[in-house]
């Protein structure tokens, strides 16, 4: 399968701890992952199609769908789902933890959380072929679009209007992310 690079992952950088177990440790500057949006099975189906699939967009979301279906259902029935150049989906079971005198029983599993480990491949794929661009943080572009609303609503144009402030980056990762400018 040949990659088509389609953009480029967006980062806007912020303030970690440099030890997040050590609240006292120095903070240092890290990127925090910007997702642009969530492609759904529609839009999935409709990309599948977009590279040139000889399958309507219909079929393709169909066959999407009843993967998902017995994924859930394999899943269900204790098996370990891999989709080869993906990675593989399991279970991990939750429940509470009883002494050694006690006895277990199912009424101790409290639920499921899905695992997925992803096909190593694709994780040297990604690392090789990967671009990143700086984005505003996700308050900075709250922030400016809150701004230029005023603006609007004042009667001024917006030509040429940039995000500005600072605040949570709201990408993956952890701690307190303070807007920095690279």
């Amino acid at each position: 399968m040949a990659n088509r690079i389609i953009g480029a992952i967006p980062y806007s950088l912020g303030l970690r701890l440099k030890n997040p177990s050590e609240k006292d440790s120095e903070k240092g500057i890290v990127a925090y992952r910007q997702e642009r949006e969530t492609i759904d099975l529609d839009l999935l189906a409709k990309h599948i199609k977009e590279h040139g699939s000889s399958f309507s967009k219909g079929t393709i979301y169909g066959v999407l769908q009843d993967a998902v279906e017995c994924i859930v259902e394999l899943l269900q029935g204790g098996y370990g789902v891999l989709l080869n150049g993906l990675g593989k989906f399991g279970v991990a079971i939750q429940c509470e933890t009883v002494g050694m005198d006690e006895e277990f029983s199912p009424a101790n599993i409290k639920g499921v959380k899905v695992t997925f480990n992803p096909d190593s491949e694709m994780v040297n794929s990604l690392n090789t072929n990967a671009e990143f661009e700086y984005v505003a943080t996700r308050a900075a572009q709250a922030q400016a679009k809150k701004d230029e609303k005023a603006r609007v609503a004042a009667g001024e144009t917006t030509q040429g209007i940039t995000p500005s402030g600072s605040g949570n980056s709201g990408g993956s990762g952890s701690g307190d992310a303070g807007d920095v400018t690279p």
